[in-house]
Formats: structure tokens, C-alpha cells, sequence
């Protein structure tokens, strides 16, 4: 994957290898993380953080990041603070806020939406999560955290035992994450939800095509009851 210039929106633009560099780079900016370096890299360069749903920790993470590396922030975080409240479309509002801005991160509430937005943006756009569909920067750093935690005692993301519990059918960064695994070997996954809030088919079908052991447990309320079953 070409990074330079490019929207990021979905996990599906990523192959291992351009997960891996991601990874890289994020090990090699812990310093500037840890305030133990400083840089003004991004001196001069503006992002715009549009979040018309509630965030606190993605829209920070975002601000904090780019303001670490010598940017400025702009925020716009509710609808009603925005054009769209007077009925202006995402694409009349894309050409209008990528005309101030150098990146744009965007949550909405409805899938799609923020790939819709980028097709009208001059500047490159960051999926900070669309409703049920996808949350790409959750699903990269919950690997991240996934890699580092057992590099530390010399195992890899693959062969991995990794249990996913709660809200598996709305939850973004579920979704995505499970479609990030499917780069990697020989992944146990066990599934733990009510039945009316399991995997939806087609992630668990890309799961199943990376030839991933997958259990189905069902979980009512305090209860989890297996079913005993590999799918």
C-alpha cells in the first residue's frame, strides 16, 4: 500500500506488509510519544478532526498526535455545529473543509458515509469510524498492542489464542480487527455474545476463507453457555 496522499478507510486496504510498516514507524515515534524527543515535523499543517459522533479518545488521540508533531487542530464535533445542519451534503461540506485543511479525520454515524465524504476531499481522509462498519485506527492499534504485549515474550500475532466477547454484530473495531487478522497464521478465535448480537456472516466468512479456528460461544447476560462447536 502506497500511504503518501492516499484516504485510509477500510483494513482491507492493508496487507501484512503495510500493517507491519505501520507498525515500525509507530515503534519508531515512541519517543516523541514519550515527550523524550521533539519534533515540529508537521510544523505549519492543519488537521481537521470532524467527529459528528461522540468520541473522546480517538478525537484526542488524533489531536494529540498530530499537535505532538508540531501541527495545529481544528474541531468540528457535532452536526449542529456544522453546514450538514442546515441540510449542506457531505460532498459540498468534503470540497469546503478539505480546502482548509492538509488531512481530515471524520467519524459518522452511518456506514459509508466517510468513504462517500473522501470521494469529494482534496486531502487525504482518516476513518475514525462509520456506524457499524468499520474503525481502522482501533483495529490498528488494538493490534499494535496485540504485537507488542507478546514480542515482549518472544511470540508473534500468529498461533494466537484470541477471545472476543460482548457486542460482536454493531461493534466497529470488532469488525475491523477481525478482518486484520486474516493477514496473519493460525488464529484460535472464540466468540462470545448473545445470539442476536453475533459476528455478522461476512466477517466471520473472511475469517473462515484464513482458514481460522473459529468457536461460538452464546452468552445470556451473567451466563456464558458454549455450544461446542467449531464453525
Amino acid at each position: 500500500m502506497n500511504f503518501v496522499g492516499n484516504h485510509i478507510i477500510s483494513v482491507g486496504q492493508f496487507d501484512r506488509l503495510a500493517a507491519d510498516r505501520v507498525f515500525e514507524v509507530a515503534d519508531s515515534m515512541q519517543p516523541y510519544a514519550m515527550r523524550k524527543n521533539i519534533t515540529r515535523v508537521l510544523e505549519g499543517a492543519i488537521l481537521s478532526n470532524m467527529f459528528f459522533e461522540p468520541s473522546t479518545r480517538t478525537r484526542v488521540s488524533f489531536g494529540s498526535a498530530f499537535n505532538l508533531l508540531g501541527g495545529e487542530v481544528r474541531e468540528t464535533t457535532e452536526v449542529k455545529a456544522s453546514s450538514l445542519a442546515k441540510g449542506e451534503s457531505l460532498y459540498d461540506t468534503a470540497r469546503v473543509l478539505s480546502g482548509y485543511s492538509d488531512v481530515i479525520v471524520m467519524r459518522h454515524p452511518e456506514s459509508g458515509s466517510v468513504a462517500e465524504f473522501a470521494e469529494a476531499s482534496r486531502v487525504p481522509v482518516i476513518n475514525g469510524g462509520d456506524g457499524p462498519n468499520e474503525h481502522p485506527s482501533q483495529a490498528l492499534l488494538d493490534l499494535y498492542t496485540m504485537r507488542t504485549e507478546m514480542a515482549a515474550s518472544g511470540q508473534s500475532i500468529d498461533g494466537l489464542k484470541i477471545a472476543l466477547i460482548g457486542d460482536l454484530k454493531f461493534g466497529r473495531a470488532v469488525h475491523s480487527l477481525c478482518k486484520l487478522l486474516c493477514l496473519y497464521d493460525n488464529i484460535q478465535l472464540n466468540l462470545i455474545s448473545p445470539p442476536e448480537l453475533a459476528l455478522p456472516d461476512d466477517v466471520l466468512d473472511l475469517l473462515k476463507a484464513a482458514n481460522h479456528t473459529i468457536n461460538v460461544s452464546v452468552s445470556y447476560t451473567h451466563l456464558t453457555l458454549p455450544t461446542n462447536r467449531e464453525v
